[in-house]
């Protein structure tokens, strides 16, 4: 064994803080950077007795390219003695389907593959080959969409994935590095053509900017790994902040707005992108700010393709955008839960004895009562929800009022009000969530009996955030 410095790689499992004998599937193309990973990883799981599969995906983009790096990824780990899973997608007719670029598609096509097969083989380790040089080109692109912190952070080397975790042994290497082992350990390896192409904006980065970048400084992509160490420590430090500050000033699944106007911007951005089930750029969290700023309750803007920022009654939200989703018919009032725009807003109905209300909240929601004379199934075949529709009113108070007025002075969001269920029987609009009862009705809770009393809740649920990398 030579003295290369990749023959001292850190092991998967030490930087994921595993016991050495855990499981790894390793997700190899067949470059040079993942051959090097296999023939290292091969000598690791061989000192420290673990085992050790490889994936492949052939994404159908490059032909018989595509297939010959196939065939030669499962002759690699034939040759290793390992285990070889591969998917055959074809990824461009999933592009178009699902209206992404074939590089995002690619992506979303591979982990996935990645994910399952470590949860059907019970595998907790993913390792990529991601080396210095990826790192460096991420870094810049994202400079010059002008990111954050987050973003000069670069390509974390240990991050969560699905029900394990993603490791990156590589990243403190450069390309030069990589393919002097290979040259060194004779170790042939296959080339992505598209790689080449100047097609897309990190491809012109890593043909273009790279180069000229590494002639001024050759050690850069080393230089800019230790940045990117240096500022993850920040990153997490100030996370960290904004994760107390979340649990102080937390009001269900929001935040109080008066409070997060004070807190420092620092904290006050990484608090708005907590509360998002995606990742927010830069753009979407000035304009929750602005939003804050101005702080008119039932205000909201959309941001991230799906998702609105909101304010209702103090209190600042990120949630679907119920605007963005399919719409729904009349449905009749009865027990159970139904749910509706795209599986984003439930409605329960629940006989109010057996209302448990879970201590772990993590949606916007409203509830109220309502009293059935008589049995449910018999009597209240009249009972229905329906969405908003124009010029609809409610009797309230003795004055007959616009419904999308009560709706506003009630601080709904914008985003919010078009879908909410309404309860209506043969007068009219009977309920309305944020709003509550017309004038005449009696809520369940001031009636003594509520053997007949069923509880109705409204809940925007709020996703739990993935992100992907």
């Amino acid at each position: 064994m030579s003295s290369h410095p990749l023959w001292k790689m850190q092991a998967p499992w030490e930087l994921a803080k595993v016991a050495p004998q855990t499981s790894v599937l390793l997700a190899l193309s067949g470059g040079a950077d993942s051959r090097v990973l296999l023939h290292v990883l091969a000598e690791q799981s061989r000192r420290d007795g673990n085992s050790l599969t490889v994936a492949h995906v052939q994404h159908g983009i490059r032909g018989e390219e595509a297939l010959r790096d196939a065939n030669f990824c499962q002759s690699l780990a034939e040759r290793y003695g390992c285990e070889f899973v591969r998917l055959d997608a074809d990824v461009p007719v999933l592009a178009r389907k699902n209206g992404r670029s074939l590089e995002l598609e690619a992506r979303e096509v591979r982990y996935a593959f990645f994910e399952r097969v470590m949860r059907e083989r019970n595998i907790p380790l993913l390792v990529t080959a991601h080396h210095g040089d990826d790192n460096l080109e991420t870094v810049l692109f994202r400079m010059c969409r002008g990111t954050g912190l987050h973003g000069l952070c670069g390509i974390p080397t240990v991050r969560d994935f699905g029900m394990g975790v993603l490791v990156r042994p590589l990243l403190a290497y450069s390309r030069e590095e990589i393919l002097g082992f290979c040259r060194q350990e004779a170790l042939e390896y296959v080339t992505d053509s598209t790689n080449e192409k100047g097609d897309c904006s990190r491809n012109r980065i890593r043909l273009d900017v790279t180069p000229a970048l590494k002639r001024h400084f050759s050690d850069a992509s080393k230089q800019l790994y230790r940045m990117s160490q240096t500022l993850a420590e920040d990153q997490a430090y100030l996370c960290e902040v904004a994760k107390r500050f979340l649990e102080e000033n937390r009001c269900g699944c929001g935040v109080v707005a008066t409070a997060l106007r004070s807190a420092p911007p620092a904290i006050r951005r990484r608090v708005i992108a907590m509360l998002s089930p995606k990742s927010l750029e830069a753009v979407h969290l000035a304009a929750a700010e602005e939003l804050l700023e101005k702080g008119k309750s039932g205000s909201s803007v959309s941001v991230a393709g799906d998702l609105c920022v909101c304010l209702q009654n103090g209190v600042l939200f990120v949630l679907p955008d119920l605007r963005r989703t399919k719409g729904y018919e009349a449905f009749p009032f009865c027990e159970g839960d139904a749910s509706l725009c795209d599986g984003k807003l439930t409605v329960s109905v629940k006989k109010y004895e057996k209302l448990k209300r879970s201590s772990n909240v993590h949606e916007l929601y409203t509830s109220s009562c309502i009293m059935i004379k008589g049995d449910l199934e018999t009597e209240s075949q009249g009972l229905y929800f329906r969405p908003r529709r124009e010029g609809d009113t409610v009797m309230r108070n003795g004055v007959k009022r616009q419904l999308r007025r009560l709706l506003r002075e009630a601080g709904v969001p914008n985003a919010l009000r078009d879908a909410l269920p309404l309860l209506c029987d043969g007068e009219g609009i009977l309920w309305t969530p944020f709003v509550g009862f017309r004038d005449g009705a009696v809520p369940a809770d001031c009636v003594p009996d509520t053997q007949n009393a069923y509880e109705i809740t409204v809940s925007v649920t709020c996703l739990e955030r993935t992100l992907k990398r």
